[in-house]
């Protein structure tokens, strides 16, 4: 059914207890999902939606009628579709979906649907798991993941690591593990991933960037390779304040203006070298592991291919975790700037 039908279809019903989701949910994330959806009882539910994304923004307030005739004015008013709402011309008569001008245009599921799959790509959910639990389609499940990952990578991407007296620490992934124990295992690192963490944050802001070459086609040792040097140099220019102090771990080539770490670390306690040298490390090295998993798929036939994906997950994955508990009103908020007309 088209989600600006005029036939309405209750589709936003369903007997599952929203306390037990198939999926582990933050608690501040649960609760800003309660509130845009739990039922007051004083009109039906998908017009306590409406109303309530309207004043945050997620829906526009007002639009204009396309007819644009002098007499042409625009009132919402309940209607048999299925947002139970809509946009009426008094003028023309014309009607228009009340999620016109918003991210949910063009959903074939229901704004809670929409609003539910939202939930689950914040916390992470295996998309087709949600999907089911939600009753949305496979391919809008898909369509909406698609969308908000294109809005992490646009966020992400624009995150500066570091600042004015700021320590930024460079290190290379597999390179790190395998210089400590080789690779044995029966999914092989295909890309080298660089690391850069900002350490003053807590928990750690990163910045990881795949890298082109192809460790199955290029053996050759990370600080031996002039071009990888130069691209490594590059992407920390890009996602790294100018005013920081950089510091580059033991399996990164010397980069021109940086410090090593060895020079950083005899000026730091037991603790902290411990901290500096593998800690800080530890979330960062978890999800380039993670990416492996884009490498093995069957749908992936290059290497090339397979950075993209793997790129695209890590933005995604990095925007989720600088924001932890409370993302889902973040993510909200910055849907609304994206997608709704002003």
């Amino acid at each position: 059914m088209e989600a600006d039908s005029t036939t309405f279809e209750n589709t936003t019903k369903n007997n599952q207890d929203e306390d037990f989701l198939p999926f582990t949910v933050c608690p501040g994330n649960f609760k800003v999902y309660k509130e845009f959806t739990g039922n007051s009882g004083e009109k039906n539910l998908e017009t306590q939606i409406v109303q309530k994304l309207q004043n945050i923004g997620l829906l526009p307030r007002t639009i204009q009628c396309p007819t644009a005739l002098p007499d042409c004015k625009v009132v919402s008013k309940a209607a048999r579709v299925i947002d139970r709402v809509q946009w009426v011309c008094q003028g023309c008569g014309k009607r228009q979906p009340i999620r016109s001008g918003s991210f949910f245009m063009k959903l074939q599921c229901s704004i809670l649907q929409s609003l539910q799959m939202i939930l689950a790509w914040c916390e992470d959910a295996d998309c087709d798991i949600a999907a089911e639990y939600f009753k949305v389609k496979p391919k809008v499940a898909s369509q909406i993941y698609d969308r908000l990952d294109e809005l992490a990578v646009l966020e992400q991407s624009k995150y500066v690591l570091g600042g004015e007296n700021s320590v930024v620490l460079a290190e290379m992934y597999p390179d790190c593990l395998n210089r400590l124990s080789p690779d044995t295992t029966d999914q092989p690192h295909v890309h080298r991933i660089l690391m850069l963490a900002d350490t003053n944050h807590i928990p750690t802001h990163y910045q990881l960037y795949v890298l082109k070459d192809d460790l199955k086609k290029n053996s050759v040792s990370c600080t031996d390779n002039q071009s990888l040097t130069a691209e490594i140099e590059a992407a920390v220019s890009r996602v790294t304040s100018p005013q920081s102090i950089v510091v580059s771990g033991s399996s990164v080539p010397q980069l021109a203006g940086a410090s090593s770490v060895q020079q950083l670390l005899q000026h730091c306690d037991p603790d902290m070298q411990y901290f500096l040298s593998s800690r800080i490390w530890r979330q960062a090295i978890s999800l380039c592991a993670a990416s492996r998993d884009f490498c093995t798929s069957p749908d992936v036939t290059s290497g090339v291919a397979c950075g993209v994906i793997a790129q695209r997950y890590l933005y995604a994955a990095l925007y989720r975790l600088k924001h932890d508990d409370g993302f889902y009103h973040h993510l909200l908020t910055v849907i609304a700037e994206y997608f709704t007309d002003k």
